[in-house]
């Protein structure tokens, strides 16, 4: 699969991805555990995944993607 860099805008073959992930408000809102699976990609509201991709690591460490929203994941 190609995809394009977020940075320069090159169609890279083996992109790097980076995703940020919403957290849970831990411990009181935890969803139970259910065997059918969604792509994260796919969630919606406040639980939406944010994916980049970026033709190589150097092009990452240019231009690290900003903050999505108030209640996105810190690392």
């Amino acid at each position: 699969m190609r995809r394009k860099c977020n940075n320069c805008g090159k169609m890279a073959t083996n992109p790097y991805v980076y995703h940020i992930v919403p957290s849970h408000k831990y411990p009181y809102n935890v969803p139970v555990y259910s065997k059918p699976k969604t792509k994260r990609v796919d969630l919606k509201g406040d639980m939406k995944v944010a994916v980049y991709n970026y033709c190589n690591r150097e092009c990452y460490e240019n231009t690290r993607p900003q903050k999505v929203s108030e209640k996105a994941y810190q690392i």
